[in-house]
């Protein structure tokens, strides 16, 4: 009998086994049909140039994403004279991620460590609080659609990274860490340098707030608490700890109007906050009508295949196929910064990148029209500055009131699920009870954090090609990065070493290499391929959206 089903058994894996490879192999077929199929004329011309006055050694560089990384990089390398072609499939720079972000500019990191992932297992899996330890969260912050990502092979290998680096990490994590932190601290002064230029609009145009961060904890255990959950990190921000309703009140007079009044709060008085997507689209504004600046910005452009070719030792990126014609890559040098999409553009190289999207929520309010409207509001009801808990971050941006929270898996699909929005909505009016009307009728909208399996951005050269760059990552909080990442991207163009840059900015740039973390393996990537279905995902939540 027990032979018997072993047997049954051996053979429904193998027929179940057959259907998921010919599953598999037809969508793949249907992914190169899907590329055969895009035209074919020459969308922009690449041409040797002779050394100009403002460029002793001019280069050209195709960008791949038009958020506030690939913008930025592109200013960067502009600025030092190099000539810049960006691909963005939206129709406006900083349109996803960038225009969700919190707008946060702590010197600090949230880091990959034993306790996130216990917080990340015990937020999908309740249950496991009696193995951990820990009481019933009344809030969920992390969620997760089983089905969208336990029937992704890439899901499936970036969370087994993500819990290695979590439990077992190496020997060298701490220093990456630490490294990383040394980054931010360069990246945060190079943009709050620019936002407080006198001459410069950049404060203006962004909300640039500097007013500092309030983290509220609601009691002792709550307080203690804050070591311990999936946002918690390394920080260079002094701060001070405000005990009592009234001291706290009087910082924030906002958050008088709580129905759980907090009983601490950690103040970090020199945060500063701007917002990223305003930040974005000024600096696109400043590449296309500065005439000093060669940028061009080809919008509702998608990458839908990439042709490289063996040089040498390495390869190299050598044509991109757009759905509006052919790039040849020529000399140019190709710098993906898609975000949470990297791993997409990653896999038509036959790269493994290990980016997955953490799908995050914000709404906006704005504050002259809500005082406008409701006599009752006054301007101490509402946020001066950043104010967030254990899982909700406020920031005030001008007259934008932005609210975020949540971290949820589920693909790459940018569409709110409506259980979690119902959840976001709630949670924001505990946090700020006399906007609830506003609350509940501001758009929700959803961005994806390029969550890094180990929690360290990915920023450099990729070691098997001769002409590519990768610039994506960490994953929450990540936008204020942007001008230091484009600083060392410019550098690396412009021929620098990374010892070179090392020594330059005062931090380890070899750090955030992508060697050893981007790295070959062409069927892993035709099998992902295949599960994303006809490259055109991406396609439908554009077209959907645009629709709206």
């Amino acid at each position: 009998m027990t032979s018997r089903l072993i047997s049954l058994g051996s053979k429904a894996l193998a027929i179940g086994g057959t259907g998921v490879c010919a599953t598999a192999l037809y969508r793949y077929q249907s992914v190169l049909k899907e590329e055969s199929n895009s035209p074919t004329n020459e969308l922009i011309s690449f041409s040797h140039q002779q050394p100009s006055a403002t460029a002793v050694n001019k280069k050209q560089c195709i960008i791949i994403g038009g958020g506030v990384v690939g913008v930025t990089a592109a200013y960067k390398l502009a600025m030092k004279g190099h000539s810049v072609v960006l691909l963005e499939h939206n129709s406006a720079p900083g349109k996803e991620c960038s225009s969700c972000a919190a707008g946060g500019m702590q010197r600090s990191n949230p880091v990959v460590d034993k306790g996130t992932w216990i917080a990340v297992t015990k937020s999908f899996v309740p249950f496991t609080r009696y193995l951990f330890g820990g009481e019933h969260e009344p809030y969920q912050f992390f969620h997760i659609d089983w089905f969208n990502t336990l029937s992704d092979p890439f899901f499936l290998r970036w969370s087994a990274t993500f819990a290695k680096t979590s439990l077992f990490p190496s020997s060298d994590q701490n220093r990456l860490q630490m490294e990383q932190l040394s980054f931010t601290n360069y990246a945060v002064k190079d943009m709050v340098q620019m936002m407080e230029d006198k001459k410069d609009s950049m404060a203006k145009k962004s909300g640039y707030n500097p007013t500092g961060s309030l983290s509220l904890s609601y009691d002792v255990v709550d307080a203690k608490k804050k070591a311990a959950n999936p946002t918690h990190g390394n920080t260079l921000e002094p701060s001070k700890r405000l005990e009592g309703e009234d001291i706290i009140t009087s910082v924030e007079p906002s958050v008088i109007n709580q129905e759980q009044k907090p009983t601490s709060a950690k103040f970090e008085f020199e945060t500063c906050a701007a917002s990223s997507e305003r930040f974005t689209e000024e600096l696109a504004d400043r590449c296309k009508n500065d005439p000093k600046l060669d940028v061009k910005f080809l919008y509702n452009t998608r990458v839908k295949a990439v042709s490289t070719a063996q040089e040498s030792e390495r390869r190299k990126v050598t044509q991109l196929q757009t759905n509006k014609g052919v790039i040849d890559v020529k000399d140019a040098q190709v710098l993906v910064a898609a975000g949470a999409w990297t791993p997409h553009i990653a896999a038509m190289m036959g790269l493994y990148a290990p980016v997955y999207p953490l799908k995050g929520y914000a709404m906006s309010i704005s504050a002259n029209e809500a005082l406008a409207s409701n006599t009752m509001l006054t301007a101490s009801d509402l946020p001066t500055r950043i104010v967030c808990d254990k899982y909700m971050f406020t920031s005030r941006l001008g007259d934008e009131v932005r609210i975020t929270s949540i971290g949820e898996f589920s693909g790459w699909s940018t569409s709110p699920t409506a259980s979690v929005e119902k959840e976001f909505r709630r949670e924001a009016v505990r946090q700020f009870p006399l906007l609830e009307s506003f609350i509940m009728q501001a758009k929700v909208k959803c961005g994806h954090r390029p969550y890094v399996s180990d929690g360290v951005l990915l920023l450099g050269r990729v070691q098997e090609f001769d002409n590519l760059l990768v610039s994506a990552g960490p994953g929450s909080n990540g936008w204020k990065l942007a001008m230091g990442s484009g600083s060392v991207v410019e550098m690396l163009v412009s021929g620098k070493t990374e010892d070179q840059i090392s020594d330059e900015l005062g931090f380890d740039a070899r750090s955030f290499s992508p060697a050893g973390r981007v790295v070959d393996s062409p069927i892993f990537a035709k099998l992902c391929r295949a599960r994303w279905g006809v490259s055109n995902e991406r396609e439908h939540d554009f077209l959907r959206a645009k629709s709206k």
